[in-house]
């Protein structure tokens, strides 16, 4: 088998992969292929981006792997539709008159992995550390912001806290709480006490009280926290009634009537795509977004994809700090962007005779599939037509397959191949024929 170009080429997951174009287009299990050589490639990753899930991860200075995810589901439902990801549950009741929806109620249900407090845990695809956990009262989770140590006072933000009082044989300690000018609260701390403080995302930690001489010395940390009491309220973007059962988290919506037909709320983004012309199906896209870190023992991890992290962990007394590093296909990477069921290939003899609908990013001086179906274009692409700039999109039968098709993104340039992919991102192309379009600025395109 011949190899003149390396091509990289993008399998997606039946489950999470429908992409629907304007609405007139529906793409099945589509395989992007791209020449991995060229500047097309990044044009082949704004199109992904916008339709389909990805994971970032890296190793962040504590020697944790930070993951990143953008999860997109398109959904097909009737009056109401669940995304389980396994760890939380988000349940949406809608009811629809003509091309619009009225949301009746949105509810998030997830269990926390341990109550036990300083753990870390996740919750809505971000990490904490459990602060306060009180069976079916209270659950208080936060990330430290900061560390401080003070004789008499410290602020944070817009508040001030006073050392007004202590008992140098216990470390008891009150607090004056200042939001401004104006004194809020006095709290009395003992050393390992947690304290919310009323009205905001903040909670101070009393670590320990220590003295030098006469000098007092307070060490505090500062968390960043969501509390969580049974029966009350919390904002998380948007206002919501909480109910806890032991390390299960319910969070329900106040006023789901008053939300846009798109909306965002806790870590997911709805959108309506549409409705069906021949029946009651109401379509949805919906992102959910997670960033978390991930804390590993020695050895290796499997992330999925055929991506692995390996840890391995120094002896104390060496001057050196345990290493972790990243992998996929057995070659080392500080970051690595996965896109759901991506591969890398080289060879391109079976393209053609693939399955899948393709999607063809590059004119046939880039990508050579593109090259090799020219004359079963509609709309022939070279150096000089459509132009400078300029780019088609168009759509045809693949001619080595009957039963698949073949969306091909190419441009007389790369300016051009980027219109077109700009131009089906932003819903242009009606899914049939051919659309002619030009680059008129960095990230704005018109049609000829």
């Amino acid at each position: 088998m011949s190899a003149p170009s390396k091509l990289i080429a993008l399998f997606i997951l039946t489950v999470l992969c429908t992409l629907p174009i304007s609405y007139g287009m529906v793409v099945d299990n589509p395989l992007i292929v791209v020449n991995s050589e060229k500047v097309d490639k990044e044009y082949a990753e704004l199109l992904m981006d916008n339709y389909y899930s990805k994971r970032t991860l890296s190793v962040n200075s504590d020697n944790e792997i930070v993951v990143t995810e953008n999860i997109i589901y398109n959904v097909p439902a009737l009056d109401e539709f669940e995304i389980n990801d396994g760890k939380g549950k988000l349940l949406v009741e809608f009811t629809k008159s003509g091309e619009s929806v009225t949301y009746k109620s949105i509810e998030y249900e997830e269990e926390i992995e341990s109550s036990d407090t300083d753990d870390e845990i996740t919750f809505l695809g971000k990490t904490y550390k459990v602060i306060e956990y009180n069976p079916d009262e209270k659950i208080v989770l936060g990330n430290k912001v900061e560390e401080i140590e003070t004789t008499d006072q410290f602020s944070y933000g817009e508040y001030t806290f006073k050392m007004v009082g202590m008992d140098s044989d216990s470390g008891e300690v009150l607090i004056s709480v200042y939001e401004g000018d104006d004194r809020i609260e006095n709290v009395k701390m003992y050393p390992d006490d947690t304290r919310s403080i009323d009205g905001s995302t903040i909670s101070i930690y009393y670590d320990e009280y220590l003295e030098n001489g006469d000098t007092p010395y307070f060490f505090f940390d500062i968390y960043d926290s969501l509390e969580l009491e049974d029966g009350e309220s919390v904002n998380y973007n948007g206002e919501f009634d909480v109910e806890l059962d032991g390390k299960k988290i319910n969070l329900d919506y106040d006023s789901p009537k008053s939300l846009s037909q798109n909306f965002e709320i806790l870590n997911y983004k709805v959108s309506l795509d549409g409705v069906s012309d021949t029946d009651s199906t109401v379509y949805f896209t919906v992102i959910q977004s997670e960033d978390y870190e991930y804390e590993m023992d020695e050895g290796t991890e499997y992330f999925g994809n055929n991506i692995f992290a390996l840890k391995i962990e120094n002896d104390e007394d060496e001057d050196y700090d345990d290493e972790l590093y990243l992998y996929k296909n057995n070659k080392k990477y500080d970051k690595i962007v996965d896109y759901q069921g991506s591969v890398q290939i080289i060879d391109q003899d079976e393209l053609l005779s693939a399955s899948s609908d393709l999607i063809l990013i590059g004119g046939p001086v880039s990508n050579k599939v593109t090259e090799s179906i020219q004359n079963s274009l509609s709309v022939e692409i070279t150096n000089d037509y459509p132009g400078e700039g300029k780019g088609v999109i168009q759509t045809i039968t693949n001619p080595n397959n009957a039963e698949s098709t073949i969306l091909v993104l190419a441009g007389s340039d790369r300016e051009g191949t980027k219109a077109c992919v700009l131009a089906l991102n932003q819903g242009l192309y009606s899914g049939t024929g051919a659309l002619t379009v030009k680059l008129t600025g960095e990230d704005s395109v018109s049609v000829i």
